[in-house]
């Protein structure tokens, strides 16, 4: 392997950011999610642009470990990825104002654990909030999240 094919390092780092920030975001987004079914709230209050793109970003992430390109807290499995992937489509279903599956919440605790471990719950309720106070910062037209 010639130095013109190895990958540039700041390239790589730059990956692992964006890697580690869309899972991030995903427990936000889908504690955002779990905490509305909870309450029983009809609108969960997220942008279903932005779950959308969080949750593809996040599927593209989760190859990555499975791959091997990237190690994380926990050995993230195809069974993993396909978990969050439905997932993925029962959350846009709820945001299209659509029924909401009874299966959804255990799926949302169990695609949080695939991600982060036992230590899922501080880090879902940290990103919750990294994903309140950016919105909250946002102009109104890009404000995706309501506030609880």
């Amino acid at each position: 392997m010639t130095d013109d094919e190895r990958p540039d390092l700041e390239d790589m780092v730059d990956e692992l950011d964006w890697a580690y920030h869309a899972e991030l975001f995903t427990v936000g987004y889908i504690h955002i999610l779990t905490g509305a079914i909870e309450r029983g709230d009809l609108d969960p209050g997220i942008c279903p642009t932005a779950w959308e793109n969080t949750m593809s970003a996040v599927e593209l992430a989760m190859m990555e470990h499975v791959n091997g390109r990237m190690q994380g807290p926990t050995t993230i499995t195809v069974e993993d990825v396909e978990r969050m992937r439905r997932l993925h489509a029962l959350g846009a279903a709820v945001l299209a104002g659509g029924e909401r599956s009874s299966g959804l919440y255990a799926l949302a605790l169990r695609c949080m654990e695939s991600l982060f471990g036992s230590d899922w719950k501080r880090i879902a309720e940290e990103s919750e909030s990294y994903v309140r106070a950016i919105h909250h910062c946002a102009p109104p037209s890009w404000r995706t999240v309501t506030d609880a």
